[in-house]
């Protein structure tokens, strides 16, 4: 996914259930591509402006994927909607 270089079309609305679990299923591949294999033990990851070693960036990531699961768990099981039917 490419980098946002504007906030152009960008919403502070609350995110959906479907957006949050895109979310968390983007970290569980990312935390699947980290252990698989072993590759990159010795990388370095870039989070904002600080340096992790694959250690780090692995409880990172795990760190994140909770605040999302969290997230996920708060949010209502429904959504109201306001139906206008002038015949009611």
């Amino acid at each position: 996914m490419a980098d946002i270089t504007s906030f152009d079309g960008i919403s502070a609305a609350a995110r959906t259930a479907a957006e949050v679990l895109a979310i968390i299923e983007k970290i569980d591949l990312a935390i699947y591509n980290l252990v698989a294999g072993g590759k990159n033990a010795g990388a370095r990851y870039r989070v904002g402006n600080r340096t992790l070693d694959r250690d780090g960036y692995l409880r990172w990531l795990l760190d994140a994927r909770r605040l999302y699961q969290r997230y996920l768990a708060n949010l209502p099981v429904w959504e109201t909607t306001v139906y206008d039917d002038p015949d009611l």
